[in-house]
């Protein structure tokens, strides 16, 4: 990955990951459109957590418990992960929020079993909440690799409810992109969009957009 994709690849990170601060450093991953999330940063390292990975479902329960003894109306915003070499990995990150307090908080599970509140639960935008009943991780990246995407160095997953040009109407969309998806002169990063509920892929994005802010109703 050369030094410019690198930068690319931060700069669009920091937007998505600035939403309710932090106690610690944030992961290399966020939305293609660099939108402001209702999450907080966290180290995507550790040195207990297994080489071999988990999925993206495999410890949402466990993460979602974590999320309503920290607010017991707390909802699924979105699901992340960074530098991936496939469709499991050490980490992966549930951006939760509480419309009652219009605060949120990030959980961090690692494949050793951890579970981690690492957000601080701050004030923030709340965004349009997505579905905990979304395919898993792996039936996503194969219908992205069907479609045409390269994973490259490595493959960033993003769950979350988008708005983009390419989309006729915001929906979710589980969006993967890798190095190879980036625009360096237009500073901007395509990511391919899979319907979370049915694992078809959906379109390309064009990399010019945002996450859609605001509730509107129950996500389920």
């Amino acid at each position: 990955m050369s030094c410019k994709r690198v930068l690319l690849t931060l700069v669009t990170a920091g937007g998505l990951l600035a939403g309710c601060g932090s106690r610690e450093t944030p992961p290399a991953a966020a939305g293609p459109e660099g939108d402001t999330a209702p999450a907080a940063a966290a180290s995507a390292t550790d040195p207990e957590s297994p080489a071999d990975g988990i999925t993206a479902r495999a410890m949402l329960d466990q993460a979602m418990a974590e999320a309503t003894r920290w607010q017991a109306d707390a909802e699924l915003a979105g699901v992340t992960t960074s530098m991936a070499e496939g469709p499991t990995h050490g980490f992966w990150f549930y951006d939760v929020q509480s419309p009652s307090h219009k605060t949120c908080t990030r959980i961090r599970v690692l494949a050793n079993g951890q579970v981690v509140n690492v957000g601080n639960g701050e004030t923030c935008q709340l965004m349009k909440p997505v579905s905990r009943d979304f395919v898993d991780s792996p039936a996503a990246y194969e219908a992205a690799l069907a479609a045409g995407f390269q994973p490259g160095k490595s493959v960033q997953f993003g769950l979350r409810y988008q708005r983009d040009q390419a989309l006729p109407e915001p929906r979710s969309c589980w969006v993967l992109w890798s190095d190879l998806d980036g625009d360096e002169e237009k500073g901007i990063i395509r990511g391919w969009c899979i319907d979370p509920a049915t694992g078809t892929f959906v379109t390309r994005l064009s990399g010019y957009g945002r996450t859609e802010p605001a509730q509107s109703g129950d996500a389920g």
